[in-house]
């Protein structure tokens, strides 16, 4: 267990002098934060560790969406120590994608107010253009880039790390967790890193595609949806490769090869 337990359990007692902690439990699926889940008396949290400072907006945005059970509430933040404290989701990441559930809550998500600078994609994407990784993908990316242009209507709300370990499924129902990179961005990419985190097939895609934009009363563009899967699978990919997470390099680039082949 690493270190920061102890880190834990010091803003537990600070956020709430009273709480009798039974159990602290470290959550290894977290890659660019610490996890943790904290038993007490006084019932059950999650307490996030960042690596950076607390992303502020993202976590005003969460405590929005929790009122539409989006996803757990944030109970308290300490930004002077990079933490905060959410009630904690029961349940368990979804053995099975479930089409009406994915629907909901990208159409809640999405339907979120939100405004100012949106996450530039291919600004992303061109922060790896020197990587080694990078070079065999160039040219076809060039491709890829030129179809996800966004228009003013694919702009809205985005989780932007909608995968399936950010999931949680309790009796049938889904909350999103891990809303750090969330801000105003295109709509397709939530869309497309669902998908392909998922693996849905062709007929699912398809399903997804045409009722989510039915549903928010949108002309969907099927040709920069597939498209942007290349660029979420291109993302991935890069962004394993430069931060050393061996157990996800080889299958974010056989997710990549199979969808550039």
């Amino acid at each position: 267990m690493p270190e920061s337990v102890g880190r834990v359990h010091a803003l537990v007692t600070a956020f709430k002098a009273d709480a009798v902690i039974d159990q602290i439990t470290f959550l290894p699926q977290g890659v660019s934060n610490e996890n943790y889940r904290v038993d007490t008396e006084q019932g059950t949290w999650l307490v996030k560790l960042y690596g950076k400072p607390v992303p502020g907006a993202a976590i005003d945005a969460q405590r929005a969406l929790a009122q539409q059970g989006v996803c757990p509430a944030p109970v308290h933040v300490d930004n002077d120590h990079r933490c905060a404290i959410f009630a904690y989701a029961p349940g368990q990441m979804p053995g099975d994608f479930d089409g009406e559930q994915a629907l909901l809550r990208l159409v809640q998500i999405h339907g979120l107010p939100s405004g100012g600078a949106a996450l530039d994609l291919h600004a992303e994407l061109a922060g790896y253009a020197n990587d080694p990784c990078y070079r065999p993908y160039a040219q076809a990316l060039q491709k890829v880039i030129a179809l996800t242009q966004a228009v003013a209507e694919d702009y809205c709300f985005c989780h932007n790390d909608l995968i399936k370990e950010n999931i949680i499924s309790h009796r049938g129902q889904w909350q999103c967790i891990d809303f750090e990179y969330a801000q105003h961005g295109d709509r397709y990419f939530d869309l497309a890193m669902l998908t392909l985190s998922f693996k849905l097939s062709a007929a699912q895609q398809q399903w997804l595609f045409s009722n989510y934009f039915r549903t928010v009363k949108l002309q969907g563009n099927w040709q920069k949806f597939k498209a942007m899967q290349k660029l979420v699978a291109a993302l991935n990919y890069f962004w394993y490769v430069r931060h050393k997470v061996c157990h996800r390099i080889d299958e974010a680039k056989l997710s990549l090869d199979a969808l550039m082949a």
